[in-house]
């Protein structure tokens, strides 16, 4: 499917690419500022002042160039319009690590039409690294393809992965842990769903896993992993979609092991998922 024109003739993965860098220099610039915060659900579910500025300045960017589209984002209220494409952003994904001054947090633009991710970009401001995927037409890290490792083995396996905000969830991703971690090259908690999806993307990790994600955690991460080579699903194997919550992504290899391996463990009747 082509990408819509806006309406001053911009490609859609061209205004999505110039709204996540705008939005990325925006957090650089409030960095070492002291923040507002607001607690959502739970202990660590927060958001900041920043995140509600940065968010307004993209959908202001987008509405402008898309105005009869609709808008998914984390922290507004959804726009809904009669339209079949839909915007889904994540101002600042990674915000803990931001209010604590952890320089791993990124902007995430998708835009769909129906259930379809057509577009795909995730911005890192301190990197400066922009990754961007349209659908059938690969993707990119500041405009160089990139494609998934070719790690084949699980002892050589570096995985990512994070807690999420349900307890429940975040259980049984330790569980996952406590019970793996021997058999892998390593272990990391991100911090940033969609920058754990990137960097699967480019190979930097050969596998990330989340029990719980909202649709902007994971929309423009799962375009990108599926144009790079790699295989995005749930923790049952089916295919992921934005509002599936689970996902497990790598290289095609390391992702059936692992389930394998998952499934094993299930079947043992370990408590563990």
């Amino acid at each position: 499917m082509e990408l819509p024109l806006s309406r001053h003739g911009l490609n859609a993965l061209d205004v999505a690419c110039r709204a996540a860098e705008e939005a990325g220099s925006l957090l650089m610039e409030h960095t070492h500022e002291e923040r507002e915060l607001t607690y959502k659900e739970g202990r660590s579910n927060i958001v900041t002042d920043v995140d509600l500025l940065v968010e307004s300045r993209i959908i202001n960017r987008l509405l402008h160039e898309f105005p009869e589209h609709n808008v998914l984002s984390e922290e507004a209220a959804a726009i809904k319009n009669d339209s079949y494409y839909t915007w889904i952003i994540d101002p600042l994904d990674g915000t803990n690590n931001y209010v604590h001054g952890i320089p791993f947090y990124s902007v995430s633009i998708a835009l769909t039409a129906g259930d379809e991710v057509l577009l795909g970009v995730i911005y890192d401001p301190w990197l400066r690294e922009l990754f961007q995927a349209e659908r059938g037409r690969g993707a990119l890290l500041n405009g160089q393809p990139i494609s998934v490792s070719q790690q084949s083995q699980l002892s050589g396996a570096f995985v990512g992965l994070d807690l999420g905000y349900d307890v429940d969830a975040g259980t049984r991703i330790i569980r996952c842990v406590e019970n793996f971690w021997q058999q892998m090259c390593g272990i990391r908690l991100m911090g940033s769903a969609v920058l754990g999806l990137a960097y699967v993307a480019c190979g930097r990790l050969d596998l990330y896993m989340h029990a719980s994600l909202y649709p902007w955690d994971v929309a423009a991460g799962l375009l990108l992993v599926q144009e790079s080579g790699g295989k995005i699903t749930d923790w049952d194997g089916r295919h992921a979609t934005v509002d599936g919550g689970q996902v497990l992504a790598g290289n095609a290899t390391i992702h059936r092991l692992f389930l394998k391996l998952m499934k094993a463990e299930l079947q043992l009747g370990l408590p563990w998922i």
